[in-house]
């Protein structure tokens, strides 16, 4: 009788501990899972943040140093608490400051911004987000975006010249050609389009690089707001 009291105690704990355990490891992940989801939409908001700061980048003028400061003071926000060790993430933040004093620094922010969607497309995969037929091929959707931003940056340069300089030419045709894929309908066909014919083509640019900022910026902000609105719908808690 004791034997069999003691061995059903025995049980007991045994099955005790291990529910103990499977919660246990059920919180982590949840925990883990919560993380992983915070820091892909804050990745995203750098994402789009860098990207204007960096169009702003070379830009001297009175309302768009203001614009780009007020974006470095975002970033610095933003860049606070990142939980790159902890989720095995490159530690991005740690090249921050000496963009920050190099804002007309194009390359180096182009290779801040290709880290952040190495990071994306690793927190979307652990997030089995590529399982949703809703956002297959998300991904390329926003390297797509970072070519139009890439074009926003490029433009306004080009913009601070009397005529576009030849190198930007060449980016600049590269990236519209890209960009201008038959399954892409208005507006951006019709953006790319100005650009060739005011900006890259032209004899005299036609618009200040404000003009630029002001022309592309919408759309790609609609964009990404779409692509941010998908992402929260897919890893809202059920």
């Amino acid at each position: 009788m004791e034997l069999s009291i003691a061995l059903a105690l025995a049980a007991g704990l045994f099955l005790l501990g291990q529910w103990l355990s499977q919660r246990a490891t059920r919180r982590h992940r949840q925990a883990l899972g919560h993380l992983q989801s915070t820091t892909l939409l804050r990745t995203l908001e750098l994402l789009q943040t860098l990207q204007k700061h960096r169009g702003l980048g070379a830009q001297q003028d009175i309302v768009s140093v203001s614009q780009r400061n007020a974006l470095a003071r975002q970033l610095d926000q933003l860049w606070l608490n990142w939980p790159g060790p902890s989720l095995q993430l490159p530690p991005l933040q740690q090249d921050w400051p000496q963009l920050r004093r190099n804002p007309a620094d194009f390359e180096a922010h182009s290779r801040m911004i290709e880290a952040l969607l190495t990071v994306i497309e690793q927190l979307e995969e652990r997030l089995c987000l590529h399982d949703s037929p809703a956002l297959h091929g998300l991904g390329p959707a926003f390297r797509h975006l970072e070519d139009l931003a890439r074009l926003r940056g490029l433009a306004m340069r080009a913009a601070n010249y009397s005529h576009c300089p030849a190198g930007l030419q060449v980016q600049m045709r590269e990236l519209c050609q890209q960009l201008d894929d038959p399954a892409h309908t208005e507006p951006l066909h019709s953006l790319l389009q100005r650009l060739q014919r005011e900006l890259i083509d032209a004899s005299q640019a036609r618009l200040a690089p404000s003009d630029y900022f002001a022309l592309l910026t919408p759309l790609i902000d609609a964009r990404l707001s779409d692509l941010r609105h998908a992402l929260e719908n897919r890893i809202a808690p059920s």
